[in-house]
């Protein structure tokens, strides 16, 4: 996790990095399973997210624009991946609650709804990680370049094809 001290922020990109990290490591670990990869990945979006910056027009909100980037980012990143692949086996991260089961199960749901969404084709993945953090249909259709009903049908799609993994388990 990256950390950022309020007393040392002063841009307001820094101020809004900071306000949407949460978001921002979410959508990664929607395309990374290793905690390390995920780290590394995280500190590229918010690279990139500030070297866009100065690119930011104010069309869309500044959440919207920073998704977009983290997106773009994360399919880069999948994509060189699937080229250049490690060859290591993918690791499998539990984190173990030692406060009450009741995290401890919802923590499990949650890593297994993201190795789900994990799974999915790329442009569901897209859409439901963005349904999940809020977004709008119109929100994802700006930001994944698609329209409202498309969305909808991909994160219908995704919900199935979710809903029919999870049973068969």
């Amino acid at each position: 996790m990256i950390y950022w001290k309020t007393w040392r922020t002063k841009s307001a990109i820094e101020q809004h990095i900071q306000t949407h990290l949460p978001m921002l490591e979410r959508i990664v670990a929607s395309y990374e399973s290793r905690h390390a990869l995920q780290q590394e990945l995280l500190q590229e979006v918010v690279v990139a997210i500030w070297q866009a910056a100065d690119k930011y027009q104010q069309d869309a909100s500044i959440k919207t624009y920073m998704a977009r980037i983290a997106q773009n980012r994360c399919i880069t990143h999948v994509d060189k991946s699937v080229h250049n692949p490690d060859g290591g086996e993918v690791e499998e991260e539990m984190k173990v609650s030692e406060s009450v089961t009741i995290e401890f199960e919802k923590e499990q749901q949650w890593q297994q709804l993201i190795a789900q969404v994990r799974q999915l084709p790329l442009q569901q993945k897209q859409t439901l990680s963005l349904m999940l953090e809020g977004f709008s249909y119109r929100e994802i259709g700006d930001i994944c370049g698609l329209s409202e009903s498309n969305v909808g049908v991909l994160i219908s799609r995704a919900k199935a094809t979710i809903k029919h993994e999870l049973k068969e388990r």
